[in-house]
C-alpha cells in the first residue's frame, strides 16, 4: 500500500521541468516530455472546438428516510451491498448526527434528550422558513424533508484530456467522473455522503461555502484513509442569529439568517500535503443548493428555468423501489444517476462550467505536473467540465452559467465576445492598456478597449450566494475557488436571428499570467515579480484621485465557442431578471457585533508560505472565536509581487475595507524569502468595488501584492477544528494554511456573554477538539475517533514569537 507520502514523492516522474529517478527500467510515463508554454495560451489546436460541452451526471440516493428509520442497525441505507450501518464507516459520522451539543442551549435544544429524541428537538429549535410556493407553510430549517444518503467510491479512472494524446490520462474520480457528479441539494434537506476510497492515498473530502460540522468539512488530516470509508453528513442547514425583536424568533430569540442561503457551492479534495495535486488529478465536482428564495426565483421566471418544473425533486420525499419507476428516472448507461429529463430540480437554462488548466504530455496523455515548483500550478490547455476548448449549442433566451474557477493558480478575467470581434483581437490584437507599442497604422486598425467589443452579461452572485440585486458587467474577474453566477441575454445580443440562423460568440480570458505569482504586465519576463495590483477593474495613482483600466492580454485566449440557434424567444416564456432586480437580500455586520479584530500576515518563508511567520501544524488552534460571536480580520499580503485567494471555510465574510500601497509596487526583492513589505502609503480603494459586489457575501477573498483587506464574519452553529488558507493550492499544501477552533464559553442564557475570552492574535492555544468531532458508540459497536495526531503537542510560544504585528483586542463590548 503506497501512503500519501509516496504519492508526493512520485509525483515529479512526469514533470513540468523536473528531474527523473534513475530507477530502470523507465515506463511511458517516466521521461518529462511536457512543460507549460506560455506562447501557446493563445494558440488552439485545429479540433478546438469541436466537442461539445459536457455536463457531469446527478447521482440518485441510495436511501430516502427518517432519522430513526436510517439508524436502525439492521438497515442498510448504502444500498443492499453495503452491509455496514449508518455512522458505523471506518471514520464514523459527525457527533451533531446523534447527539446535541451542550451550546445549542442558547437555541432552545437539550442536549439530555436520548438519541432518539434529539432529531426531533432540533427540528423544532432550529427555525421555519416560509416555503417558495404557498406563503401560508413553513419548512423547517432542520430536518424538514427526508434525510438522503449517497455512497460516493473515490477511484481511479482513465479520461482522454486531449484529442491529440496517444493516451487517456489516469486521474482520480469520485465515482469515477472527472469532474465529479453533481450533487443537488435542498436547505432543509439533510444529506449523508458516504465517501469510500479506492485510491493509493489519503483523501479528505471539503465542501466548499458549506456550513458544516468540523467532522464534515474537510479537515486536512480528516482522512479518509485508503481502503475505508467516511460518513459526510451534510445538515443543509441556515445558520442562526440572535434577534428576539423578529416575531418570527424561536422561544430563545433566534431567526433563520435567511441572507445566507447558498446556491453554488463545489466539492474537492482536502488531504494535508497532497491538495494540489489530487485536485489536479481530478477530484472536484459541483454540488448545487437551492433554497426557498432562489426556488421562488425560478419558480416565477425571474431567473432562468422552466418554472414550477425547475423547482420539482422527484425523490425528495422517498426512494422509488418500483423497477418501472427507477427505469423511467435513472440512466441505463450510469445505474445510480438520474437521466438527464428527469434529475431533480431539472433546468436546462442553467449551466455549471468549472474552469480548469493543465499541462498534458501528448506522448503519454498524462498530466504533466511539478510536485517540487510551489509558486503554483499552470497550465496551457483549457478544460471546461473536463472538455478542452468545446463548444455549446443554445436557444436565443436567457441562459445562467455558474462558473467555477477550479484551477490550482490561474486567475481569470471572462469576457464574452462576438465572433468578429473574436478574430479581430486574436489577429490584430486589441489596443489594451500594457499591450506592447506598434506601428500608429497597425494600432489604428485594432480594437481600442475589451468594454468596447465584450457583450453584456449581468452577474447575479459571487462564490456561494446570490447577490442583493443583479448588476450588469462586461467582465468578470475569478481567482482561484471564485464562482461567478451569471445571466447572459442572448436575445439582446442576438436580436435580429431567424429560423435556420446562427450567432456565435467566444467565452476568453484575458487576463496575462505566466507563473504561479499572479497576472502580470510582461509574459516575456517570468522573473519580474512585479504583477497586475488589484483583483478588480480600475487602480488609483497613490494620491487616490486618476484612475486607469487593469491591463489585459493583446490577444485574448479562447476558452468555449457559444453557438446560438433561431429567433428570440417570446419575452413572456423567458426569464425577467435584469439590472437591478432583488434577488437575496442578507444584513450587513455592523460596528458594535464586533468583539475581536486579528491579523493574519502571507508570506514567503524558509522555502514555503507562513501565516504570522508560522508554518502550518494540525495540532494547534491559531485562533478561537467565540460562538455567537462576530470578528473582523484584517489578512494582509507580505510581499514579493504573489496573489493569494484567502478562502475561510465554515461562515461567509464581508469585505469592509480594501487598501493598496501602490509603491511598493517597484519593490523587487530577489532574496529568498523576500523581506516583509512595510506598507506606509495605504490607499483606501473599496469605493472603487461596485456596491453590490462590495457588500456581496464572499467565502475566498483575493489579495493582491501589498493589499490589505479588512473582512468581517460570524461564528455560528459547530465548534472546531476548521482551517482558512490561500487557495493557490501549491501554497496551500506548503503550509499556507491555519486553524481556527469556533469554542462555545459562557451564553446568554447562562448568566452572561463571552466572558474569559482569549486576547486576539497570541501565542496559539492547544487544540481544544480532537476524537470528540466523531460520534462514539461504546454499546454494539464501538467506532473509530479521529486518528491520532502525527506529532506532539506544540508547546506554549511565548507571545513574543507569536508574529510582529499584533492588534490589541477591543474593550470588553459596554452594551
Amino acid at each position: 500500500m503506497v501512503n500519501r507520502r509516496d504519492v508526493l514523492k512520485s509525483v515529479t516522474t512526469v514533470a513540468v521541468g523536473g528531474t527523473v529517478s534513475a530507477q530502470e527500467p523507465l515506463g511511458p510515463f517516466d521521461r518529462p516530455t511536457a512543460r507549460f508554454d506560455k506562447a501557446l495560451q493563445s494558440r488552439l489546436p485545429s479540433w478546438a472546438f469541436t466537442q461539445c460541452l459536457k455536463f457531469p451526471l446527478v447521482p440518485r440516493p441510495t436511501a430516502v428516510d427518517s432519522h430513526d428509520s436510517l439508524n436502525d442497525s439492521d438497515r442498510r441505507p448504502f444500498g443492499s451491498l453495503d452491509p455496514i450501518p449508518m455512522g458505523q464507516s471506518f471514520h464514523g459520522i459527525a457527533r451533531e448526527w446523534g447527539e446535541t451539543p451542550e451550546h445549542w442551549r442558547e437555541f432552545g435544544c437539550d442536549p439530555n434528550f436520548p438519541e432518539a429524541e434529539t432529531w426531533k428537538d432540533k427540528c423544532e429549535h432550529f427555525g421555519q422558513i416560509d416555503s417558495h410556493s404557498d406563503v401560508t407553510k413553513k419548512i423547517h430549517n432542520w430536518g424538514h424533508f427526508p434525510i438522503k444518503c449517497y455512497k460516493i467510491p473515490i477511484r481511479e479512472t482513465e479520461v482522454t484530456l486531449r484529442r491529440d494524446a496517444v493516451y487517456p490520462a489516469r486521474m482520480y474520480g469520485y465515482a469515477g467522473m472527472v469532474p465529479g457528479p453533481t450533487f443537488k441539494f435542498r436547505l432543509g434537506q439533510p444529506v449523508v455522503v458516504r465517501y469510500e476510497n479506492h485510491l493509493e492515498t489519503e483523501v479528505s473530502v471539503h465542501l466548499h461555502g458549506g456550513h458544516s460540522p468540523s467532522h464534515s468539512d474537510g479537515f486536512p488530516s480528516f482522512y479518509v484513509l485508503q481502503g475505508k470509508a467516511r460518513d459526510y453528513f451534510y445538515p443543509n442547514i441556515l445558520p442562526l442569529k440572535y434577534q428576539p425583536q423578529d416575531p418570527n424568533a424561536n422561544e430563545a430569540g433566534y431567526v433563520v439568517d435567511l441572507g445566507e442561503s447558498q446556491s453554488t457551492m463545489w466539492y474537492h479534495d482536502h488531504g494535508m500535503d497532497a491538495t494540489a495535486y489530487n485536485v489536479s488529478k481530478g477530484l472536484a465536482g459541483f454540488a448545487l443548493c437551492f433554497g426557498e428564495r432562489e426556488l421562488g426565483l425560478i419558480a416565477q421566471k425571474i431567473l432562468p428555468g422552466l418554472g414550477p418544473e425547475s423547482c420539482n425533486d422527484p425523490e425528495q420525499d422517498c426512494l422509488e423501489t418500483d423497477p418501472a419507476k427507477v427505469s423511467e428516472l435513472e440512466d441505463p448507461e450510469h445505474p445510480g444517476f438520474y437521466r438527464r429529463d428527469k434529475e431533480p430540480y431539472r433546468n436546462p437554462y442553467d449551466i455549471p462550467i468549472v474552469l480548469q488548466d493543465k499541462v498534458i504530455d501528448l506522448a503519454t496523455g498524462q498530466i504533466a505536473y511539478d510536485g517540487t515548483g510551489h509558486n503554483g500550478y499552470l497550465g496551457d490547455t483549457f478544460l471546461l467540465n473536463g472538455v478542452a476548448w468545446p463548444f455549446l449549442d443554445v436557444e436565443n433566451r436567457k441562459y445562467r452559467f455558474r462558473f467555477l474557477n477550479g484551477s490550482n493558480a490561474r486567475i481569470y478575467r471572462l469576457r464574452l465576445l462576438p465572433e468578429q470581434e473574436y478574430h479581430r483581437a486574436r489577429d490584430q490584437g486589441i489596443d489594451a492598456p500594457g499591450a506592447d507599442p506598434e506601428d500608429a497604422e497597425v494600432a489604428a486598425r485594432r480594437p481600442h478597449r475589451y468594454d468596447e467589443t465584450s457583450s453584456p452579461f449581468l452577474r447575479i452572485g459571487k462564490d456561494s450566494w446570490l447577490w442583493a440585486k443583479a448588476s450588469q458587467r462586461r467582465s468578470v474577474l475569478l481567482a482561484m475557488a471564485n464562482r461567478a453566477d451569471l445571466v447572459v441575454d442572448f436575445k439582446r445580443l442576438a436580436p435580429d436571428l431567424k429560423a435556420g440562423e446562427t450567432a456565435v460568440f467566444y467565452l476568453v480570458n484575458t487576463m496575462p499570467q505566466a507563473d504561479g505569482r499572479g497576472p502580470k504586465l510582461k509574459l516575456d519576463d517570468a522573473g519580474d515579480p512585479r504583477v497586475l495590483p488589484l483583483p478588480f477593474n480600475t487602480i488609483a495613482t497613490p494620491d487616490g484621485v486618476p484612475t486607469t483600466t487593469v491591463a489585459e492580454l493583446k490577444r485574448p485566449i479562447a476558452l468555449m465557442k457559444i453557438v446560438v440557434h433561431g429567433p428570440p424567444i417570446d419575452p413572456s416564456d423567458d426569464a425577467c431578471v435584469e439590472d437591478g432586480t432583488e434577488l437575496n437580500p442578507h444584513d450587513a455586520i455592523e460596528d458594535h457585533e464586533v468583539e475581536v479584530v486579528r491579523e493574519f500576515i502571507f508570506e514567503r518563508g524558509k522555502g514555503a508560505w507562513q501565516i504570522n511567520g508560522r508554518f502550518y501544524d494540525p495540532t494547534i488552534a491559531n485562533a478561537t472565536p467565540s460562538l455567537g460571536s462576530a470578528e473582523e480580520w484584517i489578512l494582509r499580503n507580505g510581499g514579493g509581487g504573489w496573489w493569494h485567494p484567502i478562502h475561510i471555510h465554515l461562515e461567509s465574510h464581508q469585505l469592509i475595507s480594501y487598501q493598496k500601497d501602490f509603491g511598493a509596487d517597484e519593490i523587487i526583492d530577489p532574496e529568498e524569502p523576500p523581506a516583509r513589505t512595510q506598507l506606509t502609503n495605504l490607499v483606501q480603494l473599496v469605493d472603487q468595488i461596485e456596491p453590490i459586489e462590495q457588500r456581496g457575501l464572499h467565502d475566498t477573498q483575493v489579495l493582491g501584492p501589498n493589499t490589505v483587506a479588512r473582512i468581517r464574519m460570524r461564528f455560528r452553529t459547530w465548534n472546531g477544528p476548521f482551517v482558512f488558507h490561500c487557495h493557490n493550492l501549491e501554497h496551500e499544501d506548503m503550509r499556507m494554511m491555519f486553524n481556527f477552533e469556533p469554542v462555545h464559553r459562557i451564553g446568554r442564557n447562562s448568566g452572561g456573554w463571552h466572558d474569559n475570552r482569549k486576547p486576539a492574535n497570541i501565542a496559539p492555544d492547544a487544540r481544544t477538539h480532537g476524537n470528540d468531532v466523531t460520534l462514539q458508540d461504546s454499546t454494539e459497536v464501538q467506532r473509530i475517533g479521529e486518528l491520532p495526531w502525527e506529532y506532539p503537542a506544540v508547546p506554549a510560544t511565548r507571545l513574543e514569537d507569536a508574529g510582529e504585528e499584533l492588534i490589541r483586542p477591543r474593550p470588553e463590548p459596554t452594551h
